[in-house]
């Protein structure tokens, strides 16, 4: 079986989707911090027990947000190394196409020399 390369295109279609699940991700992140900052707020003026309570749950949710900040970190890292495969399948591209020029080229010369 003949290995056919891949489409470049359908690499481009997913890194340019990474990018947009990393952005909105970020998006989501932002948000986050802004209501766990209003949140905090909330319990600052809370009475007892309910402030303690309502900060335990700021703590539960800050860390999911770490985690989720992690987890986009990893999509980032993702898409660097997709972006480098698109390079190199780029580079060993050329590479064929160039030797096949070359081997045009010289079964040209072999046979002009016939």
């Amino acid at each position: 079986m003949v290995h056919r390369p891949s489409d470049p295109r359908l690499l481009l279609n997913l890194i340019s989707h990474e990018k947009s699940y990393s952005k909105h991700l970020q998006s989501l992140l932002d948000s986050s911090h802004a209501s766990l900052t209003s949140l905090s707020a909330f319990a600052a003026t809370s009475a007892q027990p309910v402030s303690s309570v309502i900060l335990s749950i700021v703590e539960d949710f800050s860390n999911a947000d770490n985690a989720l900040c992690r987890y986009k970190d990893a999509v980032d890292a993702w898409r660097e190394q997709l972006k480098s495969l698109k390079d190199l399948e780029t580079e060993i591209a050329n590479i064929a196409r160039d030797r096949e020029i070359l081997y045009v080229l010289n079964a040209r010369i072999v046979f002009q020399h016939s």
